[in-house]
């Protein structure tokens, strides 16, 4: 399970876009993500058995309702550990991005209050658009994060207006992870 902040449909296409930028004989080094699959994280919980999810729930509506509406936008390319030798391909946020920390600090802080272990590494807000396939060669690795170096996203940038939470169950299918939605928090 994950808690996200849904993308409108612009800045989806803004982001399914940057795979265009790559030339094409170094696409197939990438899992590109698909639009319908992207999405702002802002705590992933993991694996959680059913009868936690009613409690997960009260804390993402508690960390929302004390959170107002705020606007987020697209911001530059990056991969990684990075984009010499990337293993993930991301596009950074802009914005009111305090804000977006101070939310994902309350949800971590009401999660953290009801037994789910807090995460190790700092909060780090990005968009995924791509992981490098398993096996690809240090050289094609590096040729791929050079090219998405250069990627440059439409402007003005799409805006990111974050309204709500949702709480996701991801389940892995044959041609890959499928959410399903399982609450729906509004900010404010």
């Amino acid at each position: 399970m994950f808690i996200a902040a849904d993308l409108p449909p612009e800045a989806k296409a803004a982001l399914t876009g940057t795979a265009r930028d790559v030339p094409e004989f170094l696409r197939p080094n990438v899992r590109w993500s698909r639009a319908e699959m992207m999405h702002l994280t802002l705590r992933f919980v993991g694996d959680t058995a059913e009868d936690r999810v009613g409690a997960i729930k009260e804390c993402m509506a508690d960390a929302a309702t004390r959170s107002g509406k705020f606007t987020l936008h697209l911001d530059d390319t990056g991969g990684f550990p990075d984009l010499r030798q990337p293993k993930v391909l991301w596009v950074g946020i802009k914005g009111e991005v305090d804000r977006l920390k101070m939310l994902q600090a309350r949800l971590e802080g009401a999660l953290t209050q009801i037994g789910i272990e807090p995460e190790n590494r700092r909060y780090n807000p990005h968009l995924t658009v791509g992981r490098l396939q398993r096996g690809v060669p240090p050289f094609a690795a590096g040729q791929v994060g050079q090219a998405f170096a250069h990627v440059r996203l439409p402007e003005p940038r799409p805006e990111l207006p974050v309204e709500s939470l949702a709480l996701y169950r991801s389940r892995l299918m044959v041609d890959g992870p499928r959410y399903e939605e399982l609450a729906r928090a509004p900010l404010g």
